[in-house]
């Protein structure tokens, strides 16, 4: 009695290791799917890779993969080859009803049925799962069958289910950033348009103003040359405005390659591209992190928010601090300078597009509107406190890639 007992408990050991360690590798699988498909950049390598990786797998060898698109069926193979498979037509009742009710199947005796993805062999065992955008969108449909009844089993289905999601997310994603790199190049033609037929007439309006002044410097009477003066202070705001509005407008677009960023040197790259008057001092109370993301978003944040505590500051000592603090998600950055300052009845308002508080004829009223939008888009948060003739400081959190 006790041997047969043992020997039941040793059965059942042995059975909980094979299942652990089949559960393990099917885990494995979807680990090594979703690193994959982080790299991917088009539909063709999503569907290339999964049926490539499948070709080797023992049990998920006989893939096939059909993309959805205006109710119709696209089978995709290793090459990409394409073909039309209508879904009003009954040629295969699995995988049409997979994609038309979103619900997988899984059946070990397929033995009866006639299968219409070969003719020359005989499959027994099939699962067949949607490939779900979110939950709700049908992307397509991937399809696994065998020779050998009861080959699958629920947690295959499981598995294939998550890698099948992971697919589609990846589909769709690449399909966006296809879309979103044509509206983009749409947009830099507009704004080299816009650029040229709006700029061009100031630029000349002021050279024909200098020429004015140059051709009458002994004629003209002191409150023409301060009218002189304000038109060019005028020709140089409108300059400013359109470069921010086009800046401002291409943010939605920009889709730069990420890359690690040494906050320190953009620092240093900022105090080179930004006039800093001799009786203002730039600070940096420590040493800053590096941060994961769009250089050209993260050198545009700190050089606006650099730039705006330089430019209203009326200090005859001026500062500008810079100091940071990290937590398990985000890093948290503060602009502290000792400038105007900002009453509390404009604190709303600032981030607004065209909000301008000051007389400053540099500022356009974007710049801060561009910097929340940054903050937003690296999913962090931006406000103030200030208090007027003492200062303002800026605070804003950047999210850590956490990947």
């Amino acid at each position: 009695m006790a041997e047969n007992k043992r020997n039941l408990d040793i059965q059942i050991q042995n059975r909980l290791i094979e299942e652990l360690t089949y559960s393990n590798s099917e885990l494995q699988l979807i680990n090594t799917f979703a690193k994959i498909f982080q790299e991917l950049k088009s539909t063709e390598e999503v569907v290339s890779e999964i049926t490539t990786r499948f070709k080797t797998h023992p049990v998920y060898k006989f893939c096939t993969i059909y993309l959805y698109n205006d109710l119709a069926l696209y089978q995709k193979g290793s090459s990409f080859n394409e073909t039309k498979l209508s879904l009003i037509n009954s040629y295969d009742a699995v995988v049409r009803n997979v994609a038309e009710t979103k619900t997988p199947i899984l059946n070990n005796d397929f033995s009866n049925e006639s299968l219409s993805i070969s003719e020359e062999l005989e499959w027994s065992s099939r699962i067949t799962v949607p490939m779900m955008h979110k939950d709700k969108d049908i992307v397509g449909v991937m399809d696994f069958v065998h020779p050998e009844k009861n080959i699958f089993k629920k947690n295959n289905l499981e598995t294939l289910t998550t890698i099948a999601t992971l697919a589609a997310n990846k589909i769709i994603d690449t399909n966006n950033f296809v879309r979103i790199k044509s509206y983009q190049n749409q947009l830099e033609e507009y704004v080299h348009i816009v650029s040229h037929d709006l700029k061009a007439p100031l630029r000349s309006i002021n050279a024909l103003l200098y020429w004015i002044k140059e051709d009458n410097a002994n004629s003209l009477n002191e409150t023409t040359l301060e009218n002189f003066n304000l038109i060019d202070d005028i020709l140089l705001q409108m300059e400013n405005l359109i470069s921010s509005t086009l800046s401002y407008s291409k943010m939605d677009y920009d889709i730069s390659e990420k890359t690690t960023i040494d906050l320190n040197a953009i620092i240093f790259d900022v105090k080179k591209t930004v006039f800093i008057p001799d009786n203002i001092e730039l600070i940096v109370e420590k040493e800053l992190p590096s941060f994961y993301g769009e250089k050209v978003k993260v050198v545009q944040l700190f050089q606006n928010l650099i730039s705006n505590a330089i430019k209203y500051n009326d200090k005859e000592v001026g500062k500008v601090i810079i100091d940071f603090t990290e937590d398990e998600t985000h890093l948290n950055f503060s602009i502290k300078d000792n400038g105007i300052g900002i009453n509390k009845r404009y604190f709303s308002k600032i981030f607004e597009v065209f909000q301008s508080l000051g007389e400053n004829k540099e500022s356009s009223g974007i710049g801060l509107s561009i910097v929340k939008k940054i903050v937003n888009h690296f999913n962090g948060a931006i406000w103030l406190e200030s208090e007027e003739g003492s200062g303002t400081t800026f605070y804003f959190s950047l999210r850590k890639n956490l990947t």
